[in-house]
C-alpha cells in the first residue's frame, strides 16, 4: 500500500479524535522542525518560498533516508487536520465583504471547471484504456480536490484497494509539480494576484497545494485561492451523493445501507467554522495584534502541511504506476489549467 494512501487512512482515522494523541507527535515534531527550517530558508530565498523548500526537504528525506513508521501518523495528522486548523485560522483575516467581492462569476468558473475537469479526465483515462474504477478515481480527484474525494468516492464505488492507490499517487505527483511550476507560471505571466489566486483555487487539485502555491506568489493570491478552492471542495457533496444514487440504482440495492452515503463523513464541516471565523471579523472586525500572529501561526502550519507533502512523496511508488496514469494525470492537469485560465480570463 502507497504511503500517499496510509498517510490519507491515518488521516481519515484521526478525524474521530478531538485532540492530538501521543502517537501523533513523532510525525507533527518532525514537520516543526522541517517548517522551521524552511521558513528561515524562504526567507533568504523568497523567489523559492518556504512553501517549496519544505516540499523539497520532505522529498529529499524520504528519497534518501529511512522515515521510521512511528513518524507517519503524525505526518498524515499534520496532512488533514493541521490543514484544516490552518485554514479555519486564515478566516479570521476574511470578511464576507472580501469574498462576496468574487462574484457569481467565480461560481461559476468552479462549476463549469469542475464538470469539465471530471467528464474531460474520464474521457482521457478510456482512451488510455485505464481499467476499474481508475478513469473515474482519478478524474474525481482531478476535478474536485484530490485525494480526499479519492477518499471519499473510492468505498461508494466499491473500488479495490489497488485503484485507489494508483489514482491517489497519480494526483499526488502532480500536486507537487503544480506548487514548483504554478507561481513561476504566474510570474512569467505577470498575472495580478487576484487572478493567480482564481487560477490556483480552481485547477490545481488538493487544498494543501492550492494554499502553498497561493500564498508563495502573494498574500492576496492566498487569500483568493483558500476561497475558491472551498468552494471547489463543497462540489464534493453533491458528486458523493449523485454517485451513490447511481451506484444504489445500478446494483439495484436502494435500500441497502452498504450503498448511502453518510453526510456526516462527506460534508467537510471545517468550511463553516472558516465561514465562522470571517463572520466574527466581519461583524467585529478583529485588531491588527489578533490577526498578525493567527495568520503567522496558519502560514507556518502551512509550511509544517508542505512538509507532510514532501514527505509522503514516494518516488518509487509514483514510477510503479505505470506511463499510462500518469500521462492521463498530466494531460488532464495541463487542460484543466488552462481551461481554468481561459475561463478566469474570460469571466473573473
Amino acid at each position: 500500500m502507497s504511503s500517499e494512501l496510509q498517510l490519507e487512512k491515518s488521516a481519515v482515522s484521526n478525524s474521530k479524535i478531538p485532540f492530538i494523541r501521543s502517537q501523533n507527535l513523532p510525525g507533527i515534531g518532525l514537520t516543526v522542525v522541517i517548517g522551521l527550517i524552511a521558513h528561515s530558508l524562504g526567507k533568504d530565498f523568497p523567489l523559492i518560498g518556504g512553501a517549496v523548500i519544505a516540499i523539497v526537504i520532505g522529498v529529499l528525506m524520504r528519497q534518501f533516508l529511512v522515515v521510521p513508521e512511528v513518524f507517519f501518523p503524525g505526518i498524515g495528522y499534520t496532512l488533514k487536520k493541521l490543514l484544516k486548523l490552518a485554514i479555519i485560522l486564515l478566516g479570521f483575516s476574511f470578511s464576507f465583504s472580501e469574498i462576496f467581492q468574487l462574484g457569481i462569476n467565480t461560481l461559476i468558473i468552479v462549476l463549469v471547471a469542475v464538470i469539465l475537469g471530471i467528464g474531460l479526465t474520464y474521457f482521457i483515462g478510456r482512451l488510455f484504456k485505464l481499467k476499474g474504477n481508475i478513469p473515474l478515481l482519478i478524474s474525481l480527484g482531478t476535478g474536485i480536490c484530490g485525494a480526499t474525494a479519492i477518499a471519499t468516492t473510492g468505498p461508494i464505488l466499491k473500488a479495490k484497494d489497488e485503484d485507489i492507490v494508483y489514482a491517489v499517487n497519480t494526483i499526488f505527483a502532480f500536486n507537487v509539480l503544480a506548487v514548483l511550476v504554478y507561481p513561476l507560471i504566474g510570474h512569467l505571466l505577470s498575472m495580478p494576484d487576484s487572478m493567480f489566486g482564481a487560477w490556483a483555487g480552481t485547477a490545481i487539485h488538493d487544498t494543501s497545494s492550492v494554499v502553498a502555491a497561493g500564498y508563495s506568489y502573494s498574500t492576496e493570491a492566498g487569500d483568493a485561492s483558500v476561497v475558491i478552492k472551498l468552494m471547489r471542495t463543497l462540489m464534493l457533496v453533491p458528486v458523493a451523493v449523485l454517485l451513490s444514487i447511481y451506484i444504489s440504482f445500478k446494483n439495484k440495492t436502494a435500500n441497502s445501507d452498504q450503498k448511502k452515503v453518510k453526510m456526516s463523513k462527506v460534508f467537510p464541516f471545517f468550511i463553516l467554522f472558516f465561514a465562522g471565523a470571517a463572520a466574527i471579523n466581519t461583524i467585529f472586525p478583529l485588531p491588527s495584534s489578533f490577526i498578525e500572529p493567527t495568520t503567522f501561526i496558519a502560514k507556518f502550519v502551512i509550511l509544517m502541511v508542505m512538509a507532510s507533502v514532501g514527505l509522503g512523496t514516494d518516488l518509487k511508488k509514483i514510477k510503479s504506476v505505470g506511463i499510462r496514469p500518469l500521462m492521463v494525470g498530466l494531460i488532464s492537469s495541463i487542460i484543466m489549467g488552462a481551461i481554468s485560465l481561459l475561463l478566469i480570463i474570460v469571466l473573473f
